[in-house]
């Protein structure tokens, strides 16, 4: 039956793969026939369902302590800017997703407005990780929050915050069985922000130079976003081995049911490797003083979802000061000659991946909250 009531919702994504989770967010709601008009902040995804897209991920391209610091300024003035926006419409609801720094510290201010209307956030901050005085925080200025790993529900729920677990999206992945003997082509996924991008490339440099020695007729496959492929392209210009940078959805997934092997960006990226049965070498870097700091406050000793989940190295990753040169050729060594250990990352991989999920989608877990409210 089709609701004729029109709604107004505002929905915030400062990161791609929030970008992806919103835009998905959106499709659901608007098969339910709903009338539905979106304001907000996104990506490329999102922004189609938009009338108004005040922000582009393309201005969130910072990472780590240090770096957030350095544009603290220019963030403040987009939080007041986006706060006096939603204080003047009359939006039903208000959706923010993932990206914690940002959208904490936008719906704490609207909430100081006397901001009235519910408020949902999507993706649970790490609170198991660092800073696990956030989930007392959240819980005082959401009406719910929806997350994605099971055991976070603990975490907010004895500060009475209502939480609801609707599983990964990585749920909708197709997995695809390997050979993982091949090695006809590999995936390089440097990022989905210029800082990131720019602080990793020269380790798939790297990587690339030592193919070009032992495995020339390789191809090299890296999915990007529109807004670095310019970038991307400019940094492997001179590469002489056969690369194909794409980032067009269908082509994407068609290239990657060709990967044997990937080196991945820590972060979302490689947890849908994971799921798409694809051995992997994790790398990631933050900037010195940050990787100083958070020494002091994080409690976890891995960098990838899975890794954390098992407290062990399922996933082989290097990060921070111990991604030098020496050590990341010893480990993609690895990646490209032992497919014993690739096979037994496989294995322990799928055997993790069964907790991930309910029997329901998460977007339509998702919508049927969001749709609560409305």
């Amino acid at each position: 039956m089709i609701n004729h009531k029109e709604y107004r919702i505002f929905i915030c994504a400062t990161e791609q793969s929030g970008d992806n989770i919103g835009s998905n967010i959106i499709s659901e709601l608007l098969k339910k026939n709903y009338n539905i008009n979106f304001d907000g902040v996104g990506g490329s995804k999102m922004s189609p369902h938009l009338d108004n897209q005040f922000f582009s991920i393309k201005d969130f391209n910072t990472m780590g302590i240090i770096e957030i610091i350095f544009s603290l300024s220019k963030y403040i003035k987009m939080i007041k800017f986006l706060v006096k926006k939603i204080i003047t419409k009359p939006y039903h609801l208000v959706i923010t997703i993932d990206s914690p720094d940002f959208n904490y510290p936008l719906v704490k201010k609207l909430r100081k407005n006397k901001y009235k209307q519910k408020i949902i956030h999507v993706v649970a901050p790490s609170v198991w990780a660092w800073r696990s005085n956030r989930a007392k925080k959240f819980a005082k200025i959401y009406d719910e929050l929806l997350v994605l790993f099971n055991f976070e529900i603990e975490y907010f729920a004895k500060y009475n915050l209502k939480t609801s677990f609707i599983g990964h999206p990585i749920y909708y992945l197709n997995k695809k069985s390997k050979n993982i003997e091949n090695n006809d082509m590999i995936a390089f996924l440097p990022g989905s922000r210029l800082g990131e991008v720019k602080k990793l490339l020269p380790y798939f440099d790297i990587a690339y130079k030592y193919l070009l020695k032992f495995h020339p007729n390789i191809n090299i496959f890296i999915p990007t976003l529109p807004h670095l492929k310019k970038f991307i392209n400019t940094f492997v210009q001179d590469w002489k081995i056969n690369i194909i940078i794409s980032t067009d959805l269908d082509n994407i997934e068609e290239n990657y049911s060709n990967c044997n092997k990937a080196l991945v960006c820590s972060g979302t990226a490689s947890l849908e490797i994971a799921k798409r049965n694809i051995p992997q070498l994790v790398i990631y870097k933050l900037n010195f003083i940050t990787e100083l700091l958070a020494k002091n406050f994080v409690y976890v000793e891995y960098a990838t979802i899975i890794n954390i989940i098992k407290n062990k190295m399922v996933i082989p990753e290097i990060t921070n000061s111990k991604l030098n040169k020496k050590i990341f050729l010893k480990e993609f060594t690895k990646l490209m000659s032992d497919n014993n250990n690739n096979n037994i990352q496989i294995k322990n991989i799928n055997h993790i991946l069964k907790n991930f999920h309910l029997n329901k989608p998460p977007y339509t877990l998702a919508v049927n909250r969001i749709t609560s409210y409305l």
